[in-house]
């Protein structure tokens, strides 16, 4: 079996204080959910223009809540671009493809 690497996490100061004020999430806080294992991804073509990027929906413990990150990744490099509390239907979608022993945990 061979180990993964731990991902890198990497983002932009200033707009990362911005996102505090604008959504009161962290970009700190939200690395967490890269470890959820029922975490869900999707692509986000709308845009990506300029570069892949890419959707992350999962659970934060801290927070007792669903979160989405928003974020592009090379190599082993994840660099957030933003991050909130997950909208109703986005929490929905994580809630619905879980098995029943995930949500008992929760």
């Amino acid at each position: 079996m061979t180990k993964r690497k731990p991902l890198k996490f990497n983002w932009d100061a200033e707009k990362a204080e911005k996102n505090i004020e604008k959504h009161g999430v962290s970009f700190d806080e939200v690395v967490v959910i890269f470890k959820d294992r029922h975490a869900l991804y999707f692509d986000d073509p709308q845009h990506s223009q300029k570069e892949i990027r890419e959707t992350i929906v999962g659970w934060s413990n801290a927070r007792k809540k669903v979160l989405t990150c928003f974020f592009t990744r090379s190599e082993d490099v994840v660099t957030i671009i933003g991050a909130r509390i997950a909208t109703h239907r986005e929490s929905q979608l994580y809630d619905d493809s879980q098995d029943i022993d995930h949500q008992i945990e929760r």
